[in-house]
Order: structure tokens, then sequence, then C-alpha cells
């Protein structure tokens, strides 16, 4: 199964990820950059709509896009049961305006039993790093459709 859901995002290198299950995912509109089986890399460009009263990108949109990437990271490592996301710790080092283009990197960190660890970061087109976040998915009894 992780080999067929691995190489399902990876069919989406180079193009936005239009068939992910999320709603939000969709408004978000990240373009695959890399996938591998406990990493991620999406291509997002920031829209006025994702922006603070002073026209930068909203914190809270940065850490949906991170979330948003750790969701995909977790999908492609083939677990049956879901694990969803307990906490999200989310540093923010650099702002980033209207119509620029950032970067946001997952790595699973630890899988343990019942918790997985991740990483993030986000960085500018300019390698700029703009946030780092860590985060901990805790195993559920609800299973993940086929």
């Amino acid at each position: 199964m992780e080999n067929d859901r691995l190489k399902f995002v990876q069919s989406f290198i180079g193009k936005p990820f239009t068939e992910s299950p999320s709603p939000f995912a969709h408004w978000l509109n990240g373009t695959v950059v890399e996938a591998e089986k406990d990493s991620v890399t999406f291509q997002f460009t920031v829209r006025t709509e994702m922006t603070n009263p002073v026209g930068i990108l909203h914190g809270g949109v940065i850490a949906a896009m991170i979330d948003d990437c750790m969701g995909v990271t977790f999908f492609v490592m083939g677990l049956e049961n879901f694990y969803p996301t307990i906490n999200l710790y989310v540093d923010f080092f650099n702002p980033v305006g209207d119509g620029k283009t950032i970067l946001v990197r997952t790595q699973v960190v630890k899988q343990g039993k019942t918790i997985i660890n991740m990483k993030a970061e986000v960085l500018s087109d300019r390698k700029k790093l703009l946030a780092q976040a860590t985060s901990n998915l805790a195993f559920s009894n609800i299973k993940i459709p086929s």
C-alpha cells in the first residue's frame, strides 16, 4: 500500500495536488515538488486572501500549509489507521508577501507504535527560512479507506 500511495503523490510532481481528499488542501493549492516515503515538499503561491492586514502571509495559513503537508507525509507512509495531529509548534522567523512562492518541506523524525513525530521547514524562493515546526500525530482507531 505504501508504494501505491507514494507513487500516487509522486504522479503529481510539478502539478497541483488536485486529488487530495481535503477541501482545505484544494484552497491552499499546493504543487508537489518531491515525495519520498518519509518526506514531502510542496510549493505554494501566496495569494491576497492568505495575507494578514499588513499584506504578509498569515501565520495561521503557514501553520495550515505545514499541517496539510504533514498529512500528505503521513499518507505516503501507507499506514492503515489515521493518526490525527495532536500538537503543532511553529516558530516564525521572516515574513513573505503576496505573490511570492514558498516551499514547505516535511520529514518524519521518529515513528513509534502510537506517536509519529515530524518536523517541517518553510522556505522562501531564495531559500530563506520563514518558519519551522514540529508536530506529533497520535494513533487512532479510525481506519483509512482504501
